[in-house]
């Protein structure tokens, strides 16, 4: 889902993406890499719009904040409100990273494609970030249940073993997708892209660890709806109309 973009920025072209490309300066070497106060911009604005999000989440789900640093419950408090913003942060990188490489994003011209690229790889970091934290969280909770035992392990959390396994499947699939992608400069695409193509089912493990863990899973269920809903359509209709113009191009030979 991270391709190399073609010199329009229009189309995806199949080539390995090389997350550390470097502009290359006279005589072939390699020059610092640039970034324009419209990437900055572009990234303050992804994480402005991940944490606005958040927060909106955490006042219609969590305890008034007047007495949140003062309960004992802070660190369950400070796992979910993590593992939420962690799940929205996933969604937007993988809804990118699908929209990235499909035959219909030709067709518009806004937003380019080096901005969701951008926006892909900056929203995959902070998903890992995001993630650690919940995972930490949650695992220094000694009312959770989980511990670094059941956090780091599937299958051993004494509360909820099965959810909470779902969460550490999906946390391990994370750090090999973002981690071979960060690799593509150095590895064969042959090795770190159809690693990097199973962010589909991470995601979906994740769905699944959020809407089964925790007291609040009823309440973002909507949330949780909404986002598998756009993730499907986009890898059904990536994958018809990718399939539909591999039978049109048979067809004209």
């Amino acid at each position: 889902m991270v391709p190399e973009l073609d010199p329009d920025g229009v189309a995806p072209v199949e080539a390995p993406y090389e997350p550390h490309t470097r502009r290359r300066g006279p005589e072939g070497t390699a020059a610092p890499a640039v970034r324009t106060t419209a990437d900055l911009a572009r990234t303050a604005t992804v994480l402005g719009v991940v944490v606005a999000a958040s927060i909106v989440l955490g006042r219609l789900t969590g305890p008034s904040g007047a007495s949140l640093l003062h309960n004992r419950m802070l660190p369950w408090i400070l796992g979910r409100g993590l593992g939420v913003a962690a799940y929205l942060a996933l969604t937007g990188t993988v809804v990118l990273g699908l929209w990235l490489r499909h035959p219909w994003r030709g067709r518009f011209r806004r937003p380019s494609a080096a901005a969701i690229l951008w926006s892909h790889v900056v929203l995959a970091a902070g998903t890992v970030v995001l993630v650690a934290g919940h995972v930490t969280s949650l695992a220094l909770d000694r009312y959770a249940g989980v511990g670094w035992s059941g956090a780091l392990l599937p299958g051993t959390a004494h509360v909820e073993p099965t959810p909470v396994a779902l969460g550490t499947v999906a946390f391990y699939g994370l750090v090999l997708v973002v981690g071979t992608a960060a690799l593509a400069g150095s590895i064969g695409r042959a090795v770190w892209f159809p690693v990097h193509s199973a962010a589909v089912l991470v995601f979906c493990v994740s769905l699944a660890h959020g809407a089964t863990a925790g007291s609040d899973g009823s309440t973002l269920r909507w949330v949780y709806a909404a986002s598998g809903l756009v993730v499907v359509v986009l890898q059904l209709t990536r994958w018809l109309a990718g399939s539909l113009a591999r039978g049109e191009g048979l067809s004209d030979r």
